[in-house]
């Protein structure tokens, strides 16, 4: 069937039906004065609104200055975007603002640094900042609104003094199907299509219109899908290229630059969902990496690897008698390996966990180290909610246990949260064990000290520490300092004001990068869900608590380094005012503690502080989507 030959109705459920030849026709097959002889026209507007997306010809930037503009645009684009998520405001600029006035210092920053991206000749971009703009584009945490509204700040041919709308005009009439689009868009029907003219097509690019708004390409490409979706299966493919090039030309002639901008927008976003696949498997491996499992020990391998099991701690003085940890003890005691618990590369076997007096329960770890695995000794006390490694402690007069000691801060000797996490689940799927059932030879005590150091006193042990002279691998293994310097958080006696505590975008937390979450039982809190996530450079994993009122904290931020024959990390942060807890005992909550909400000593710090720091307000304004 030619061109000439193609004339078509649409009934009343949109299927399609021949229509007789007439000497006038309009969009639906009636000529138009303005059509010549052999045109088709086709009423679009009454054609089913079917969504497809329909490709496009990307523009040729096989040339270098075509490649060079391009770049351009695409730089503008990012940085653009780019500019809500580097905007900074010190710790001094704050002081003395409030939260509206804060709010307005950092608008006014954006729309500068968006207003230089804008006006820039040679834009520039880094490949970290074009990845961060990528995945927010995957996320669709850049809108087609907050597109359409980028495009509005570019001049388009309608303003321009070198082409404006009568100039426009002439080059659209010259051919009937884009007169016939533009007829369209302007809400024009086929009775009275023949009267679009440049007063129309002006309305459509300032104004939105009842068939949608026009005013940008992003707007004019569900038109545009409607149009050639409804005409596709009806014409040969020699006509539906004519009416792609005519729509192609029409946008050309109504957007001018914004559609340069626009195709270089659409073609990173097409760039970012094509990364959406690699990037899930690459998540989902590093996710794979980082997934706890926990798989039971037989029993003849946990034989095996006491065999091999070495033993570093002081002699055990209880009861006035000194006796030695050793596999033997552990053996009859039932707290040989019991579970495999393996994270990413890394594997740490568990005992049963044991009860302790005081309401301390203890868990016996078997760390491989070459051909051997180190005993060690994890505990959590009744008032803390993580689990702890124990490296030394301090005896009483009779030889038991004065004090637990936290080497070289109480950071240092926190459990990744893997393990807090395995802990958790084993705990609650396979309970607490008790020694004396068991008919353990001695106390509990003497298993969890056993691979310890001890001190006779608190002096000595102080001396031994001024002197750097502690005994035990802990302190070859575990980094003396914590790794973060230059965060800056404990230089002030005093907490730091809520919305001051901000941190550098790659050590913050990826809200969309979850690597554990369980739930924990807590003193003043009671039953809370605890969810940890990787920083965005994957260095970092925080780990926030949420209670059943919704308040957070951040409670533990471990840092992602090698682990050691302790079961810890070999380097540890100290996260100062950012890790402020949900209760505070009244001389650390300052002016921020809440009289009204107390649990004995501590102070409730969410009204007046933790609900106040951008980044827990940001992690529990996603919850509550």
């Amino acid at each position: 069937m030619g061109e000439k030959n193609l004339w078509y109705n649409i009934d009343m459920f949109g299927r399609l039906k021949p229509a007789k030849p007439s000497n006038s026709r309009s969009i639906d097959g009636m000529r138009s004065p303005r059509a010549t002889d052999g045109e088709v026209v086709l009423d679009a507007q009454s054609l089913p609104w079917i969504e497809e997306e329909v490709k496009k010809p990307v523009e040729d930037q096989k040339s270098t200055q075509q490649q060079k503009l391009a770049m351009q645009r695409q730089n503008r684009i990012i940085n653009f975007f780019n500019a809500d998520q580097v905007v900074t405001v010190t710790p001094e600029e704050i002081v003395g603002l409030d939260s509206k006035n804060l709010k307005e210092l950092k608008r006014e920053r954006i729309n500068d640094l968006r207003r230089a991206a804008m006006e820039s000749e040679e834009p520039k971009a880094s490949a970290r900042q074009r990845g961060a703009f990528l995945r927010r584009l995957a996320r669709d945490e850049i809108t087609e609104e907050e597109e359409a509204g980028f495009l509005l700040l570019i001049r388009d041919p309608l303003n321009d003094p070198e082409v404006g709308p009568e100039k426009m005009f002439e080059v659209i009439v010259r051919d009937p199907r884009q007169t016939q689009i533009l007829a369209m868009a302007a809400g024009l029907n086929a009775s009275n299509w023949q009267k679009v003219d440049q007063a129309a097509m002006s309305k459509i690019l300032r104004t939105e219109q009842k068939a949608g708004d026009f005013r940008t390409p992003v707007g004019f490409k569900k038109l545009r899908q409607h149009f050639l979706r409804g005409i596709r299966p009806k014409a040969k493919e020699q006509l539906y290229r004519r009416y792609v090039q005519s729509m192609n030309e029409l946008e050309r002639t109504l957007y001018g630059e914004r559609l340069d901008y626009y195709l270089q927008f659409e073609l990173m976003r097409k760039e970012a969902l094509s990364d959406v696949k690699a990037d899930s498997l690459i998540e989902t491996a590093a996710s794979e990496r980082r997934r706890v499992k926990i798989e039971p020990v037989t029993a003849e391998r946990a034989g095996e690897m006491l065999g091999r099991a070495v033993i570093d701690g002081d002699p055990w003085r209880g009861g006035n008698l000194e006796r030695h940890l050793s596999t033997h003890n552990l053996a009859v005691a039932k707290l040989g390996p019991v579970y495999e618990v393996s994270f990413g590369t890394d594997k740490v076997y568990l005992s049963n966990i044991f009860q302790l007096t005081n309401g301390v329960v203890g868990v016996m770890a078997y760390v491989p180290d070459r051909d051997s695995y180190r005993v060690r000794s994890f505990y959590r006390e009744s008032n803390q909610a993580l689990w702890r490694y124990l490296p030394d402690y301090v005896r009483r007069g009779d030889g038991g246990i004065d004090r637990f000691c936290f080497g070289q801060a109480q950071e240092s000797v926190t459990l990744p949260l893997e393990l807090q996490e395995a802990l958790v689940k084993i705990e609650r799927e396979h309970g607490v064990m008790s020694l004396v059932a068991n008919s353990a030879a001695y106390e509990p005590e003497f298993f969890l000290t056993g691979t310890a150091h001890a001190y006779e006193t608190l002096q000595e042990y102080q001396t031994l520490w001024s002197y750097g002279r502690m005994k035990g691998d802990y302190y070859t293994q575990v980094s003396r300092d914590a790794i973060n310097h230059d965060f800056g958080l404990n230089g002030l006696n005093q907490k730091k004001a809520p919305y001051t505590l901000s941190i550098d975008y790659n050590r913050a937390p990826d809200f969309d990068q979850q690597v554990v979450e369980f739930e924990l039982d807590t003193v003043d809190a009671g039953r809370v869900t605890a969810e940890g996530f990787l920083s965005h450079d994957g260095q970092y994993s925080w780990l926030f608590c949420r209670d059943a009122r919704g308040r957070a904290w951040v409670e533990y931020v471990e840092v992602i380094s090698p682990l050691t024959s302790t079961g810890l990390r070999r380097d540890w942060a100290v996260m100062g005012d950012f890790a402020t807890k949900l209760y505070e005992h009244s001389a650390q909550a300052g002016i921020y503690g809440d009289r009204n909400d107390t649990r004995g000593a501590k102070q409730c710090m969410w009204n007046n502080y933790l609900s106040n720091v951008p980044l827990i307000r940001e992690y529990v304004g996603r919850k509550n989507v």
